[in-house]
């Protein structure tokens, strides 16, 4: 990148494909695992993490959109627009047509006049005339079966991005049609949450053994540290001890897209929005500003909206924190959330003993936690736009929290919260 004059922007990257400032995260092998399922085939392949930790990045760095058919899970409602949206990536023709024409045709004479300079005489003319009938006859192939022959034994891999969206119900139908596809040389990747991970076996018990599970996990902080590097280096750009870079791997929540993030706005609050013509060192800035700012931008509407609850509800009892601050049993659940950092993967049992060191008041009892923490998930599914932020596992007794940037903000963007 010797000489090559780049904006901040296209060094770090957050919410799309890195290029400069990509991390392989080699010492994991993960490209290779994906590449050496594409040469194996005969399975799904299951590609998990949590969101903002670079799964899509990572397959489309293998298979580019052009190399593969995408779909997106959060778009597909029905089986039909899942075979819809594959014909229109392979662009199938879905009807056949068949026309048949007759035709009766009869020879005039026409007699007129001609002039060719001084002579004159008559001229003949002979037209055709006569008359075409004909007849249409269409119909329309059925679209699942017109896809599935296309697919059938082809090596354009099919893969279904945040399949975790799609209802349980419409996995199992899925995951069944795919199956015989799967066992003729089909490559299938379904990109999801760790917790729903599994969710292609848990439909479908008949996939057991049939699923290859690649999890991305989360980033360590050299791995985060990484990013900094090399986009520091790009934009000649100095941070002497890391000590920026350290503060900044803390806060990211394990999350190469807050990484990318904070990155980018420091180069910014530092002055600097592109390639510098000499090495310029970094400074701090005031951190407890920086972070709340960028909270500020993060997770608040969807904070709100968890807060309100419902939106039919009858008056709920209030409930004194030690902060100071009053709110109600929705208000103290996410104040106990924040107060374990928050953790990203929370059991019912943590998020007990958290509610009982904020409140002032004794704790609700265990039902009426449940029922909260139900009622969030419905509201993270319905009511917010993208990945849900709070995700509670009735079976398994966990809260996950999906969304990093949610988690910033339950730390930096309410004071006093917790």
């Amino acid at each position: 990148m010797d000489g090559e004059m780049l904006r901040v922007g296209q060094v770090f990257v957050a919410g799309g494909p890195p290029t400069i400032t990509y991390n392989p995260r080699s010492e994991l092998n993960l490209e290779e695992q994906i590449q050496d399922y594409l040469d194996e085939g005969y399975r799904i392949l299951s590609v998990s993490g949590s969101t903002k930790t670079g799964k899509t990045v990572l397959v489309r760095r293998i298979i580019p959109p052009i190399d593969g058919i995408w779909l997106s899970g959060g778009a597909i409602s029905s089986s039909e627009q899942f075979w819809e949206t594959i014909a229109e990536h392979l662009s199938l023709f879905t009807s056949i047509e068949r026309t048949s024409d007759s035709k009766d045709e009869s020879w005039r004479t026409v007699t007129g006049q001609a002039s060719a300079g001084i002579l004159k005489g008559g001229a003949d003319k002979k037209e055709i005339i006569g008359s075409t009938t004909g007849e249409k006859v269409s119909r329309s192939r059925n679209v699942a079966t017109q896809v599935r022959e296309a697919l059938r034994g082809g090596m354009t891999p099919l893969i279904i991005d945040d399949f975790h969206y799609m209802p349980q119900d419409l996995q199992m139908e899925i995951v069944r049609s795919l199956k015989d596809l799967i066992f003729d040389g089909l490559r299938v990747i379904v990109i999801a949450v760790p917790h729903r991970a599994y969710d292609v076996v848990r439909v479908e018990r008949e996939m057991t053994g049939r699923v290859q599970q690649i999890s991305i996990g989360f980033w360590s902080k050299e791995e985060l540290a990484g990013i900094a590097r090399k986009g520091f280096d790009a934009l000649k750009l100095v941070d002497k001890d890391e000590a920026l870079i350290e503060r900044l791997s803390e806060e990211s929540f394990a999350s190469p897209h807050l990484m990318q993030d904070f990155c980018l706005q420091l180069c910014k609050t530092n002055g600097y929005r592109c390639t510098q013509d000499e090495y310029r060192q970094l400074v701090a800035p005031d951190w407890e500003t920086f972070f709340a700012d960028r909270a500020s931008m993060a997770s608040k509407s969807a904070f709100d909206l968890l807060a309100r609850g419902p939106r039919q509800r009858t008056d709920r009892k209030e409930r004194e924190l030690k902060s100071g601050e009053t709110t109600d049993i929705y208000g103290a659940v996410l104040a106990a959330i924040a107060h374990t950092g928050p953790g990203t993967e929370l059991t019912y049992e943590e998020i007990r003993a958290a509610l009982k060191d904020v409140l002032a008041s004794d704790s609700p009892q265990r039902h009426e936690v449940t029922r909260i923490l139900e009622e969030m998930t419905k509201i993270a599914t319905k009511e917010i736009e993208g990945e849900p932020v709070v995700d509670y596992d009735v079976e398994l007794g966990k809260l996950y929290i999906s969304d990093p940037y949610f988690a910033f903000f339950l730390r930096w963007g309410v004071p006093g919260l917790s």
